[in-house]
């Protein structure tokens, strides 16, 4: 895990983001799936955050135990991302939406975690939260794109 506690805005990255969609739009997916039957899936990507492209150079000091005699003085350049950095919930949003759009979702106005896909008038709904994803709709589209 990085050490972000010495990360400074502006300086070692452009800004935080974190996907979390509304727990108001968490909310009405539930109901809405349970006015209209559906089972709701939830998914944790367990390695969200790591081996993701970095945009920008990052570089961390050497972990406690990696010291090399006559180099105590060296650093670490990341060539991809690494659990704790700043920057990892950027890239992963980036990845996943890119993903779904290829899949054939649009993503919403309202919120932009949210992520739907009609097919013949039946709906999959996507909410992406963190590192989590909530799927609901009818379940034969679910099943059919998750084969």
């Amino acid at each position: 895990m990085a050490r972000v506690f010495s990360q400074q805005e502006g300086i070692d990255y452009e800004g935080t983001f974190s996907p979390t969609a509304r727990y108001t739009t968490i909310r009405s997916l539930v109901s809405l799936a349970a006015s209209m039957g559906w089972n709701i899936l939830q998914m944790d990507v367990k390695s969200t955050f790591l081996n993701d492209t970095i945009d920008e150079e990052v570089y961390i000091e050497k972990p406690m135990g990696f010291e090399v005699k006559y180099r105590e003085t060296y650093v670490y350049r990341l060539k991809r991302e690494l659990y704790g950095l700043k920057q990892a919930p950027r890239a992963w949003y980036a990845r996943v939406d890119a993903y779904l759009q290829i899949l054939g979702f649009t993503k919403s106005y309202v919120d932009l975690n949210i992520f739907i896909k009609v097919v013949k008038d039946d709906h999959v709904i996507i909410i992406l939260y963190v590192d989590d994803l909530l799927l609901t709709g009818v379940e034969d589209q679910i099943c059919a794109r998750s084969s």
